[in-house]
């Protein structure tokens, strides 16, 4: 614990603090914010300023989670905090301890600090570079850090190390998990191709051999990925693996992703990984969003196409490996208009795209709202014959929805009403009307449920200061409900997986969470707790 300028601290009070420490840690490690919780604890039982945990994530980017005395402190706040730092534990892999009046003094004392300390965060195992850096640091000169400290923040970041190992695993199990879960309830391709608008896509799919690339094209949401799982279930191929690469243009990311890496191949690499390709291998690799693909992870997969044979990174063999593999891969984005400007491989589009196919989007195929829609629910909840009512089906099919979400929009549409219906009626088979939102129509830019109408008039200036906070209050409202409905429909496209809402909307998974808490949406969804 911190020291007082009376002495060192006996070792029961280390130990006492230690498993008061332990005790916090048991009571939250199943929670999303358990990190927080733990950082709170550990700021309050050693009487410090502040404390921070920076973790580094793939591709090198870190984040940070800070509290202080009060809580949770602001970015500029926690950017007071000794950078150098931790970033020097980052580097050296060790803790270190700083009082005022050694190296680097000036720096802290201008943030006002008087004694720091900091010690690495794994990894679990005991090999490679931190996963993060564990900071405390005190702003009153009355107390001291001395080695019991140091001992005590180590002993701490073993035990974050430790929990953040298992989240990270549990995240994946989730996401494998929603994924898992997704497949056994997708459409069979013979389900894909039945409605009428999809029969020339038959013939053209009934021509493809069992190794022939495939590159469908379409706005998000239209069923490409969905496509391709289905093409690829119905060919002899297995296994069947899904990489999903645009997230990253980090080299070491992609390559390790894809292509696997060796012991030792950079810094982190404390074992060897095996890659997608290497699992597909005799199967079928469905490449997901494949125009995010940077140009070095381009050329990469060019070779693979060309030559079937692959390097992991750090592989020191004369040989390459080698591996059969059929790509099946999707982009919502016009890779001919990428192509031209540079963005894209010509050559690697030739690879990929042994045959071309387009699909259509929701609005161009309206006859086939309904069917689609009674396909969904039925593989929703097959154990209900689920009727729709004819004003319901009127609505689907009215010419001035846009169904700018395509098929992922009717999903959604389709699983909330569902669950308006049961709310309503635990013995509910026939879904209405009004269990139906126009908001859950309307969905993102380009979506309209009618004809565009004039925009209110600007409301008069409030004459008094009150009027003007009452008038604020009702805007942030109005903003809080709109922001309710956007990330609850958010949650119902990912099955409630925080951290696939979180890559979609382009926001930090904790300020999601965060967002969440505070607006009261329950992030709970068929994929379970994220």
């Amino acid at each position: 614990m911190i020291t007082s300028s009376d002495g060192p601290p006996a070792d029961s009070s280390s130990w006492r603090v230690l498993r008061r420490l332990l005790g916090r840690l048991r009571a939250v490690s199943h929670r999303d914010d358990w990190l927080e919780e733990a950082l709170d604890t550990l700021v309050a039982l050693v009487d410090a300023d502040r404390g921070l945990v920076s973790i580094r994530e793939a591709g090198g980017d870190y984040v940070v989670h800070a509290r202080g005395a009060e809580g949770a402190l602001r970015k500029e706040e926690w950017q007071e905090a000794s950078q150098s730092l931790v970033r020097r534990v980052h580097r050296e892999g060790r803790s270190i301890v700083w009082e005022a009046g050694e190296d680097g003094s000036a720096s802290l004392a201008s943030l006002g600090i008087v004694a720091a300390a900091a010690a690495p965060i794994g990894p679990v195992g005991g090999e490679g570079a931190p996963v993060g850096v564990l900071y405390v640091d005190l702003r009153r000169p009355r107390r001291l850090l001395g080695a019991r400290d140091l001992e005590l923040l180590e002993a701490v970041a073993d035990m974050v190390a430790v929990l953040l190992d298992r989240h990270r695993a549990l995240a994946h199990a989730r996401t494998v998990l929603a994924d898992t879960r997704a497949a056994a309830q997708a459409p069979s391709l013979r389900e894909l191709l039945a409605p009428e608008s999809m029969a020339g896509l038959r013939g053209e799919i009934a021509s493809l051999g069992d190794a022939t690339p495939v590159l469908v094209t379409g706005e998000s949401g239209t069923g490409k990925t969905l496509l391709c799982r289905a093409i690829a279930e119905a060919g002899e191929r297995r296994p069947i693996v899904r990489a999903l690469l645009g997230s990253s243009d980090d080299l070491n990311t992609i390559s390790s992703e894809l292509f696997g890496h060796a012991r030792g191949a950079f810094s982190g690499a404390t074992r060897r990984r095996v890659g997608l390709v290497e699992q597909a291998d005799g199967g079928v690799l469905v490449l997901d969003e494949v125009l995010s693909l940077p140009a070095h992870a381009q050329q990469l997969l060019l070779d693979l196409t060309q030559f079937g044979t692959y390097r992991p990174l750090g592989w020191t063999g004369r040989e390459p490996r080698r591996t059969d593999v059929r790509l099946l891969s999707a982009t919502n984005g016009d890779l001919d208009g990428a192509v031209a400007a540079g963005r894209f491989r010509e050559d690697l589009l030739y690879r990929l795209a042994g045959a071309r196919l387009h699909l259509p989007p929701l609005r161009a195929r309206r006859e086939d709202v309904v069917p689609l829609a009674q396909g969904m629910l039925a593989r929703l909840d097959p154990e209900r014959a689920w009727g729709f009512a004819l004003p319901l089906r009127r609505r689907l099919t009215d010419p001035a929805l846009r169904w700018p979400g395509n098929l992922r929009q009717l999903a959604m549409v389709v699983r909330r009403a569902r669950d308006r219906a049961l709310a309503e009626d635990a013995d509910a088979d026939t879904l209405d009307l009004r269990h139906v939102r126009d908001a859950d129509l309307v969905g993102g830019a380009g979506g309209s449920t009618a004809p565009p109408r004039q925009a209110p008039a600007r409301p008069a200036t409030p004459s008094t200061p009150g009027d003007a906070y009452a008038a604020l209050q009702a805007e942030r409202a109005a903003l809080e409900e709109r922001e309710r409905a956007v990330l609850r429909a958010a949650l119902d496209a990912h099955d409630g997986v925080v951290a696939r809402v979180a890559r979609t909307l382009g926001v930090p998974r904790t300020t999601l969470v965060s967002r969440l808490e505070r607006l009261g949406v329950e992030r709970r969804g068929r994929g379970g707790r994220a």
